[in-house]
């Protein structure tokens, strides 16, 4: 009896202690959700993540960055000015030797050489060149969705629900990786088949284009000098 009236005080006091810090604990994540469903709340979460995300995107958030870019403004730089400057810094002549244009020209025309130069040594040659476009147009997807990732680790550490349910978060994060993965195999794909269009037909009538007979006096020049 002694031994309850003796203990009884502290156990009371580290009883309310305990109470106050999980009580502190449960306020600072939003605190009690009451009857609210677990199909409510993470229909909440949904819409609240998919809300932040879009406005990402759209440069809508309230803490932006004043040190690097990020979100949509990163998307825009990397389309406008990385990829633009991949694209610029191809030299199309680097990777064409005079021995590469001579060897072309001669194939192109067979066993008897002609007195004209087809048009189709030319083809060849653009063809080449065109196909190097895809390197940096590849790149471009993937720095976009290295981006993407980016935008989802800051939303996942910012939406305050995940903290009251990280293994919640653990699934967002593994659905939306996943999605944007399954993303990038289709798109790799479209760009790689834009470029392979771009090379399968080189339209040498085009208004920007040389036309056909000045393609032509181009390579006689070519192959008479190389």
């Amino acid at each position: 009896m002694h031994h309850i009236r003796a203990t009884l005080p502290d156990i009371k006091q580290r009883i309310s202690q305990q109470l106050a810090k999980f009580n502190a604990e449960l306020m600072s994540l939003g605190g009690p959700h009451g009857d609210t469903s677990g199909g409510n709340v993470v229909l909440n979460v949904i819409t609240e993540f998919t809300a932040d995300f879009r406005s990402a995107i759209d440069g809508n958030i309230n803490d932006l960055s004043v040190n690097e870019l990020s979100g949509g403004a990163r998307i825009s730089f990397v389309f406008h000015e990385l990829f633009n400057n991949g694209v610029k810094g191809i030299d199309p002549f680097d990777q064409v030797k005079d021995g590469d244009i001579r060897t072309i020209l001669y194939n192109t025309s067979g066993s008897t050489p002609s007195l004209f130069v087809q048009t189709s040594a030319f083809e060849i040659i653009v063809k080449q060149q065109i196909k190097r476009l895809e390197e940096p147009a590849l790149k471009c997807c993937q720095l976009i969705y290295d981006e993407l990732i980016r935008i989802l680790s800051q939303l996942l550490a910012k939406v305050q629900a995940f903290r009251r349910y990280p293994q919640l978060k653990d699934r967002f994060n593994s659905v939306v990786v996943n999605f944007f993965k399954t993303a990038m195999n289709p798109t790799n794909k479209l760009v790689s088949d834009l470029v392979a269009m771009q090379a399968c037909y080189v339209n040498t009538t085009h208004p920007d284009f040389l036309s056909g007979h000045r393609v032509r006096i181009i390579l006689l020049f070519l192959f008479f000098n190389v």
